[in-house]
């Protein structure tokens, strides 16, 4: 590259470490309330937790799990092993990790960029991608995100300068293709659907090549990638197989359990869903609600922010908004049809070698859309297609740049003062979503108390439970599935009731609307049969809605705490 273009890249990754540092490095219960970090991320740090301290894959320590992204996982082990008790540190080691990837993820970005246009349009789009409100909450999230997000970024250009630029690519550049493609999986299993989009453009690509005798040792090549994605991915599927005898991640299958049971929560069907099955009806609102998240791809997002401020209040809303949503949807299709047309441009490499990320796209949000669902997920199943977004988006502007320079002066200072606005907007969007102080998750207090007022060898049942298993110092047991697959198959045949009492739960606890859902009406008095009494409010933390209940007799005398839990040191990393 030319000295420029290095100083521009060194200038982009500058801005995203100390933007993206910035909000990492936050405290823990800022981070924790607000929803940078989710109550899944818990589930990840304690089974790293878990494996450290060699109790193996584990949330509870006991229970065996396969429910969550091992290549993330396993990184953050060396953190706990070395920060013993500390439960604070490994957590912003992790954050430290995230933000490191995603600063390289937005370099990977100018890269693929900078190969459809110009060094300075890709600078543009890459900044702008970093500055979104969406990459700046999700590369916080304590969870796989950003580094899948990297080896999915990392595969595409090493696909793309390698491979497929390459009639004569050699073994060792498909056994590396396979390894970032076999890494990529093993950092979220739905990259395998990037394997499967680049295995169709390949072939394709083989087949043109066919045409004028460049395919020569093309297949053995893919062969070759093929079996290294295998060979990558082979013994953590055995360990699923072994240990709870899935080959994907039991929380895949508890994702979709969840996202049909919750469909009264979301207006979107009835509570007997989970028994019947789901109706198109169902699967329309997922779909409709895939490409309403849109909105927050990166290029778009002001856009849409700036419709619906101007909705607040007015006469633009209903139908109207509606509208607007449904006519800019559309022109993102029609903008993803232009590059794909435009091909080349001012020599630069052919757009159209870009497609299978369309067609990956497409895939991904089929799959959540139709079968593993998660409407409450939908931001981070959705990520990658937010980066695609931003590729694409740069091969928009260097064709609108190309054209106004032509144009006359007073048009050339229209789209400038266009664009300025639109650069003010992203970043004051970007730095309100960082440094926002609005408390959306009440976890990390609910686990406060969990850890004041319950005893040391008490079990604690809880469906939402990642950080209240984390902070508490308590065992607790998970409840919806996701790092359990016992609980799991309970809730599928309707006897989480029945689990709950053989697995010696001394406490349940969670929201009274998941209780009800999955308890009955009744577990208030008892859970089946066991009498219950009730020990904990969540008001008294700020947690409106939740509520426990203590199984069995007890000697409770002191309304929502046990006695002798009283005065309880507090956990270690625990501060206001």
């Amino acid at each position: 590259m030319k000295r420029s273009t290095v100083a521009l890249a060194l200038l982009l990754v500058l801005a995203a470490l100390v933007l993206h540092l910035s909000v990492s490095w936050q405290d823990i219960p800022t981070l924790a309330r607000n929803g940078y970090l989710y109550d899944d991320s818990f589930y990840a740090f304690q089974i790293a937790r878990n494996i450290a301290a060699g109790n193996g894959p584990t949330f509870d320590g006991e229970i065996p799990t396969n429910g969550f992204q091992p290549l993330y996982v396993f990184m953050l082990v060396p953190a706990y092993w070395l920060a013993g008790t500390d439960q604070i540190t490994p957590i912003y080691f992790a954050l430290t990790l995230l933000a490191l990837m995603t600063a390289v993820t937005a370099l990977l970005l100018f890269l693929i960029a900078r190969r459809y246009t110009s060094d300075a349009v890709a600078l543009v789009a890459s900044l702008v991608w970093v500055f979104s409100p969406v990459v700046v909450r999700q590369s916080a999230n304590g969870l796989e995100t950003a580094l899948a997000m990297l080896l999915f970024a990392w595969s595409v250009y090493y696909y793309l300068e390698r491979i497929r630029a390459n009639p004569h690519a050699s073994a060792g550049q498909f056994v590396k293709m396979g390894v970032l493609l076999g890494l990529a999986v093993l950092a979220r299993v739905d990259e395998f659907l990037l394997v499967l989009a680049m295995t169709l453009d390949y072939l394709l690509l083989v087949r043109r090549r066919a045409r004028i005798g460049e395919a020569r040792g093309a297949l053995k090549g893919l062969g070759i990638a093929a079996a290294t994605v295998i060979a990558v991915c082979l013994p953590w599927g055995i360990y699923g197989l072994v240990a709870v005898g899935s080959l994907l991640p039991e929380s895949g299958a508890a994702t979709r359990f969840l996202s049909i049971a919750y469909a009264p929560f979301f207006n979107l069907g009835p509570a007997d869903m989970v028994d019947q099955g789901v109706g198109p009806s169902f699967v329309w609102a997922h779909v409709v609600h895939s490409f309403s998240v849109l909105k927050l791809s990166p290029p778009v997002h002001v856009f849409y922010r700036a419709v619906e401020k101007l909705g607040d209040g007015s006469a633009l809303t209903g139908w109207v908004l509606y509208a607007i949503n449904t006519i800019s949807l559309a022109a993102l299709a029609a903008f993803s049809f232009w590059v794909m047309r435009r091909g080349r441009a001012d020599g630069r490499h052919d757009r159209r070698e870009i497609s299978f990320l369309l067609l990956f796209a497409v895939l991904l949000m089929a799959a959540y859309s139709t079968w593993v669902f998660g409407v409450f997920f939908f931001t981070r199943y959705f990520y990658p297609v937010y980066f695609i977004a931003s590729v694409f988006a740069a091969c928009v502007l260097q064709d609108v740049v190309a054209w106004v320079v032509l144009r006359r002066p007073l048009l050339r200072v229209a789209v400038t003062g266009v664009f300025a606005l639109y650069a003010v907007g992203l970043v004051y969007m970007g730095m309100t979503n960082a440094y926002r102080s609005t408390p959306v998750y009440h976890f990390y207090d609910i686990a406060r108390w969990v850890e004041e007022n319950t005893l040391e060898d008490e079990t604690i049942g809880v469906f939402q439970g990642g950080a209240i298993g984390y902070f508490s110092n308590r065992r607790v047991v998970n409840l919806d599935g996701k790092v359990n697959g016992r609980a799991l198959e309970a809730l599928r045949a309707g006897d989480m009731c029945g689990y709950i009492t053989r697995s010696g739960i001394d406490i349940v606890m969670d929201h009274a609307d998941v209780l009800e859902l999955f308890l009955g009406p009744d577990a208030g008095s008892a859970i089946a049969g066991v009498d219950t009494k009730q020990c904990f409010t969540g008001a008294s933390v700020g947690a409106t809605g939740w509520v426990g209940y203590r199984l069995g007799k007890t000697d409770n005398t002191a309304g929502d705490a046990h006695p002798r839990a009283r005065g309880a040191s507090g956990a270690a990393g625990f501060s206001n």
